[in-house]
């Protein structure tokens, strides 16, 4: 269904397709920054000398790596509402694509009633 349904959208409305697209790259992408600001935070954490409250330096890194993170946050909060609406585009089609992928799976399970039924879906 999802592959009908993904179908329907390129040929119907290419433009929210390619901005569904363009939106999980960038949901991946935000994710990935994340995963890569975890692992610089306890990198810093790990290569701490002395007292971790007196390290400025630490605190300094600390510092930038939350607000880099809180920025890459909001980012991905605002790509999320765009998806969400772009579901809601999507929901239109559904009832096509289920109807769709019923009739392709009916006409390719009719090869095994008799072998002159098998039909071409492509």
């Amino acid at each position: 269904m999802n592959q009908a349904l993904n179908i329907y959208l390129k040929s119907e409305r290419p433009a929210i397709d390619e901005k569904r697209t363009g939106l999980l790259k960038l949901q991946g992408e935000f994710k990935e920054k994340l995963r890569q600001k975890e692992d610089d935070l306890l990198n810093a954490l790990n290569n701490a000398k002395g007292e971790i409250l007196e390290n400025d330096e630490l605190i300094q890194t600390l510092e930038s790596l939350k607000k880099e993170s809180g920025e890459i946050a909001e980012q991905a909060a605002k790509t999320d509402e765009t998806l969400e609406e772009i579901q809601e585009v999507s929901n239109e089609y559904k009832p096509l694509a289920q109807m769709t992928s019923r009739i392709f799976f009916s006409l390719e399970s009719m090869g095994n009633i008799h072998y002159l039924y098998q039909y071409s879906l492509q």
